[in-house]
């Protein structure tokens, strides 16, 4: 994910959300940057998807959009904090992400930027189809598809 001058007005998340699975947190990561080719896209892919194997984490893969641009992303099931800080720096780090998304057990959606400042920006749902006026991401496993209901004030 790449920061712009401003933070979108949601961000999306998609997860597989089992009973077993209704108290883990989810990251949301893409290792896809804008100026890569798509050779270069498919070794960080395979690069990130080794390490969460390493770290024996399960994980999906989707199709998501940030700032209107399409991008690979990773669903990331963690069993309570083990493994988040290892996954978030090496997306900061290694992948030179801009934000991951943190998505708690009960809904909340925050937004953790590179520089360590955190925006909590709404709450995930589940949509009938792709928006076309906000991010989504969508499950290839079963074609849901979620968003970020931002927060009014």
């Amino acid at each position: 994910m790449i920061r712009s001058q401003s933070v979108p007005s949601c961000f999306s998340v998609g997860y597989n959300q089992t009973q077993e699975e209704v108290t883990m947190t989810k990251l949301i990561v893409s290792v896809d940057r804008p100026n890569l080719t798509d050779m270069q896209l498919n070794r960080r892919r395979k690069d990130f998807e080794y390490l969460l194997g390493r770290l024996n984490v399960r994980y999906e893969v989707a199709e998501g959009c940030w700032e209107g641009e399409r991008e690979q992303s990773y669903m990331i099931k963690l069993d309570g904090s083990k493994h988040y800080r290892k996954i978030r720096d090496v997306a900061f780090g290694r992948f030179d992400q801009d934000a991951v998304l943190k998505v708690s057990a009960y809904g909340g959606a925050t937004l953790l930027f590179s520089d360590g400042q955190e925006e909590p920006i709404g709450e995930f749902i589940q949509v009938n189809e792709k928006p076309e006026d906000q991010c989504y991401t969508q499950r290839f496993s079963d074609g849901a598809v979620f968003v970020v209901k931002t927060k009014t004030v």
